[in-house]
């Protein structure tokens, strides 16, 4: 397979997922706001202040807008094209990877991209405030039945496993950002040591979080007694079950990038395939306690630089037009993509080609 082939691929998969994960986020805050209303105020803006901060646009943001609300928050993580997480933003070079490679993929599957690229070109910003859950509804739908369509019309061949590695690096990436952007919301001060809140109107905020990674069925199933925050966090970030937990993203994005270069559990071949290989068997011997004891802060900042040391091995590996072998010593240690610093830790695939 082409190299530029797996790139579009790889960014086709990573930029649609993260469409998806920003419409749930957004989705989730508004009926979280409705529900918490009935219980505390919540004209505070740090209930948009979040929305941001999981996407590491806050400095942007604050270029662009003057105050958090839900207006001003919609119209950055929707239409902003200055935003490139927003969903617009990411939908347009979805579609943009998958015209370049159109002869690679199904027409089924370039039908839907376009099909959603269209609907949000039409999609008036008035229309959005005053129906935010429909509008969301339209993005996540599109996104899954993208995916079915992808699996129903796209060989098990090297393309799917790129396919797979972008959708569940990001995965991985958004679901770590979220839990860390709310546990520090969560937070409480309490004798000068840390403690995870456990009132109403905190619970209701794990709910959301839950609710964000459409995990609250799931999570009932496992855990039948109230909700407790360990737990949802055991849940999201160990699972090994669930598809949407760190865990499993991580399992399922090891057996993809291993089916490529023929790695296994006693043999990796490349750098890509040591660095997810040792997260995945880190993640498989954890327990909550030690993460906690570790503090979750520097645990989930720790696991998301390792993602962007993932995907940086998978570029240098697959996508750059070098060969790996000939890098001077230490290469498969730098962070070549990662952008601005303070910025989002994944890069973007312009990030890439600019080097």
């Amino acid at each position: 397979m082409l190299s530029r082939v797996a790139e579009s691929l790889f960014w086709m998969s990573r930029y649609y997922e993260r469409a998806e994960n920003t419409a749930r986020f957004l989705d989730v805050n508004f009926n979280l706001l409705l529900d918490l209303n009935r219980i505390t105020p919540v004209e505070n803006p740090n209930y948009w202040i979040a929305l941001i901060l999981v996407t590491s646009q806050k400095e942007s943001f604050d270029e662009l807008y003057p105050e958090y609300n839900a207006r001003t928050v919609t119209d950055y993580l929707v239409f902003s094209r200055e935003n490139p997480n927003s969903i617009t933003s990411c939908v347009s070079l979805a579609r943009e990877n998958a015209r370049s490679i159109i002869e690679s993929i199904s027409s089924e599957m370039w039908e839907q991209i376009n099909h959603l690229y269209h609907f949000l070109q039409g999609t008036a910003q008035q229309a959005v405030h005053n129906d935010p859950s429909g509008f969301y509804r339209e993005i996540k739908n599109a996104s899954h039945l993208f995916q079915g369509i992808t699996d129903n019309t796209f060989s098990r061949n090297e393309g799917w496993d790129f396919i797979q590695i972008g959708k569940y690096l990001e995965r991985a990436d958004n679901v770590a950002r979220l839990i860390d952007v709310k546990y520090h919301m969560l937070l409480h001060e309490t004798q000068g040591k840390k403690k995870i809140s456990g009132e109403s109107d905190d619970i209701i905020q794990w709910m959301a979080v839950l609710k964000s990674c459409s995990a609250l069925e799931a999570f009932r199933k496992v855990y039948l007694s109230k909700l407790d925050p360990e737990n949802i966090l055991r849940f999201l970030i160990l699972d090994r079950t669930f598809p949407r937990s760190i865990n499993f993203s991580i399992c399922a994005a090891e057996d993809a990038l291993w089916r490529i270069s023929g790695s296994s559990r006693h043999r990796y071949v490349n750098n890509a395939d040591r660095l997810i290989g040792k997260m995945e068997s880190e993640l498989g011997y954890a327990s909550i306690d030690e993460i906690m004891s570790e503090g979750l802060h520097d645990y989930l900042e720790d696991l998301e630089e390792q993602l962007v040391r993932i995907g940086e091995q998978v570029h240098l590996t697959y996508f750059a037009y070098h060969t790996p072998e000939i890098e001077p010593n230490g290469i498969e240690e730098a962070l070549p993509f990662t952008g601005v610093g303070g910025g989002r830790a994944i890069w973007s695939q312009a990030q890439q080609q600019q080097q």
